[in-house]
């Protein structure tokens, strides 16, 4: 059975809710899920917002991908996310890391996620979880990707 992880992120309302709410949903959809420690990290991109709280989910699944993402679209609008600026505010974001070994590139979806190689509070908490990983994509080392680039990163610390 595929190992997918998701990055559960969240910057406005009631960031402790939406994650705990995100992870209840995570634990219906993945068999045998795995959470990281919370972590509070400063945007990136869009930087005149508050500073975000995420958090990793790794766990098993028979869906596919776009099943998955549908899914998880769903599970972000239920908790009020509405159409804004790319990158901006949101009261949930979760983003389809990785799928087992898979490399897709679609016009929906592109897997492993495309910035999850330039992202502190996604690599901190899937070196918790999958310290061993690999990029099939560019055949980085997890690890390696954070000793060597770390201090380039946006600020990210565990709470």
């Amino acid at each position: 059975m595929p190992i997918i992880a998701v990055a559960l992120g969240t910057n406005i309302g009631d960031r402790e809710g939406h994650l705990r709410e995100a992870a209840k949903a995570l634990t219906g959809i993945l068999q045998e899920p795995v959470f990281s420690r919370v972590y509070e990290s400063e945007p990136v991109d869009y930087l005149n917002q508050p500073w975000f709280l995420n958090q990793v989910c790794l766990g098993k699944t028979q869906e596919s991908p776009l099943e998955l993402l549908f899914k998880f679209k769903a599970l972000e609008k239920a908790r009020g996310r509405t159409t804004g600026p790319r990158f901006g505010p949101r009261p949930l974001d979760l983003d389809l890391l990785f799928y087992d070994r898979w490399v897709m590139d679609s016009t929906l979806l592109t897997i492993p996620h495309p910035r999850l190689l330039q992202r502190s509070f996604v690599i901190a908490p899937l070196l918790e979880l999958v310290p061993t990983w690999t990029d099939p994509r560019s055949g980085k080392r997890l690890a390696e990707v954070w000793a060597t680039t770390k201090q380039h990163f946006s600020r990210c610390f565990p709470i």
